[in-house]
């Protein structure tokens, strides 16, 4: 029985009493990415926006900003420059991920909170949807968007 509770012991003891290791974290990280990225893509929009914008039932240029806009993460993802910050109550990792979207290459810097409440935070490279409109509620929400990455950011230090 005592040779039970060694090995008990050992093992919380090696694997820091239940805390992630930093790869156990950025795999976590690298799937919520890809789950938040995958659940922006529609497959198909692009084609369907393309034939509206041919038939003239659109203006021209409108399909660019559909196609051009997320991550086909059907074209594979790639992750770099991942870094793990450990905080008294929370582990955050941050990196860059990069892909495609329909037409394009597209990238994005992301923020990941471990912990009970998860977050994903992503600053993509291009807004090619609210970029093509110039009206003011665009240029707020695109603000809006900015800021909440570059807060949550604070914690990639």
């Amino acid at each position: 029985m005592k040779g039970i509770w060694a090995i008990c012991a050992i093992a919380l003891t090696l694997t820091g009493c239940g805390e992630k290791t930093d790869e156990q974290l950025i795999k976590s990280a690298q799937e919520a990415v890809t789950k938040e990225l995958a659940s922006k893509y529609k497959p198909g929009e692009c084609d369907n926006w393309k034939f509206m914008e041919a038939g003239g039932a659109i203006s021209k240029g409108s399909a660019i900003a559909v196609c051009d806009d997320s991550f086909n993460v059907n074209k594979g993802l790639t992750f770099t420059d991942i870094k793990v910050y450990r905080h008294e109550h929370r582990d955050v990792v941050c990196g860059i991920v990069s892909g495609h979207t329909d037409i394009s290459r597209i990238g994005a810097r992301f923020v990941y909170t471990a912990g009970d409440n998860k977050m994903i935070t992503i600053k993509k490279s291009k807004e090619t949807m609210l970029g093509r409109d110039k009206d003011s509620t665009s240029i707020e929400l695109m603000k809006l968007q900015r800021n909440q990455y570059d807060l949550r950011a604070k914690n990639c230090q």
